[in-house]
């Protein structure tokens, strides 16, 4: 019984050692997770793009379903590579990814109307605008301290 107690314990720590080890140093961190920002941002003004512009879809609807479409990447991305959490407990990062997703969702359709309609700024230049802030001072952290801790 000792014995099998303490493999259990010293794959436990063994598996512990290889996360930590597997955790980037920040500089290191903030460059992937900016890498897959631009990717999922990409993904995100591509669809809202298309839903405005091609289909004609009012434009905070055409932002919030581009962003859930950009959050569902970068959440996939940001587990697997960025922040190297791929051990971690899937639905405890997804909900925490989904509050987090839920807040800068709401961020950037709120900014873009925001800068739209009381600056007269085009949707392009307000969704840069928004997506810039939302993405480095807000997102980043919290998926680094929060999400994928």
């Amino acid at each position: 019984m000792f014995f099998i107690t303490f493999s259990a314990i010293m794959v436990t720590e063994n598996i512990t050692k290889q996360n930590e080890a597997q955790k980037l140093p920040l500089k290191k961190t903030f460059v992937r997770a900016q890498i897959v920002s631009l990717t999922s941002t990409s993904v995100d003004f591509v669809i809202s793009i298309l839903l405005h512009h091609v289909f004609s879809i009012y434009y905070v609807t055409a932002t919030t379903l581009g962003s859930v479409c950009g959050a569902t990447t970068s959440f996939s991305l940001g587990r697997n590579w960025a922040f190297l959490n791929k051990n971690g407990r899937i639905r405890k990062q997804a909900f925490r990814f989904v509050v987090i997703s839920g807040f800068s969702i709401f961020a950037n359709t709120t900014g873009v109307y925001f800068f739209k309609e009381n600056f007269d700024i085009s949707f392009l230049a307000s969704r840069i605008i928004v997506a810039v802030l939302i993405g480095v001072f807000f997102n980043f952290f919290m998926n680094r301290y929060f999400v994928f801790r």
